[in-house]
């Protein structure tokens, strides 16, 4: 699948910025802070800001981002989740935490830069148009591929019913 898709992940949701510079995030501080970690990650990959926009380092970064999802944000598992995950890059553990220390407003301003207007999230877009239920992304993907498809795409194309989408309202 990975090798048909163009990924660009962008940890920023319903953030917003306040008149004094500093930021909100729907689900409070740790959700900020589990944010911008991810987005250090992603901008220390390439030593690039605009990486975050770009998504250049999406893929690269996923394993990560993926592993701080899964341990629901919580900021405090951001060095375990980076040292069983990001092992195989030339990026370390301390550059992360020292940009999520100096450049958070840095990356989060990044961030929003990168970030569409949406009405929810996750907000997902496939060619440009919005996936009402990412659950059936892979499907929205596999469908949208005009290549020969991956195997990956074969399970995915079954009709099956989706589960329902958690989403958090903006």
């Amino acid at each position: 699948m990975a090798a048909i898709i163009d990924l660009k992940l962008v940890a920023y949701g319903n953030t917003k910025k306040n008149s004094d510079g500093t930021f909100d995030c729907q689900h409070g501080v740790g959700e900020c802070e589990s944010d911008a970690i991810e987005l250090c990650a992603q901008y220390k990959l390439s030593g690039d800001i605009n990486s975050i926009e770009s998504g250049d380092t999406s893929m690269e970064a996923w394993p990560f981002i993926l592993c701080m999802e899964e341990e629901d944000g919580n900021p405090a598992k951001g060095q375990s989740c980076f040292e069983s995950t990001m092992n195989t890059t030339a990026l370390s553990w301390n550059t992360v935490q020292t940009c999520f220390e100096e450049e958070y407003d840095l990356v989060q301003n990044a961030a929003m830069k990168a970030t569409p207007s949406h009405d929810y999230v996750p907000w997902a877009l496939v060619d440009g148009v919005v996936l009402e239920n990412t659950n059936m992304l892979t499907k929205a993907v596999c469908d949208a591929y005009t290549g020969i498809p991956p195997a990956s795409c074969h399970f995915a194309t079954k009709s099956i019913a989706p589960p329902k989408e958690d989403r958090c309202e903006a």
